[in-house]
């Protein structure tokens, strides 16, 4: 398995723990909303972190390229490209489920 692999897999399934967290974070927070807002609440986070889990993807491969590039070895190119991905996504998902409370008036 290459090192760009091994990093879209790892960089993808560690970032399915924190777009968990941000989906149950935006379920709570429409706790009081009608079912119109929850379901546009919902929907918009869902597109958006699909969106954001894309871009955290391409931004590892990106980096594992880099790093291999560079002439590091396959860990240390894999541990930078996985890390900055979910570190990456962390960022994004924090600021879609606040965009998104915002944009439905939660």
């Amino acid at each position: 398995m290459s090192a760009t692999t091994f990093t879209l897999l790892l960089a993808g399934a560690a970032n399915l723990l924190p777009a968990l967290f941000f989906m149950f974070t935006a379920l709570v927070g429409s706790n009081g909303m009608n079912s119109a807002q929850g379901g546009q609440l919902l929907g918009t986070l869902a597109v958006l972190l699909v969106l954001g889990w894309l871009a955290a993807l391409w931004l590892a491969r990106h980096l594992a390229h880099w790093g291999q590039a560079r002439g590091w070895s396959t860990v240390a190119s894999v541990a930078a490209a996985s890390g900055g991905a979910v570190a990456t996504f962390t960022v994004l998902a924090l600021l879609s489920t606040l965009v998104a409370l915002l944009w439905v008036g939660a």
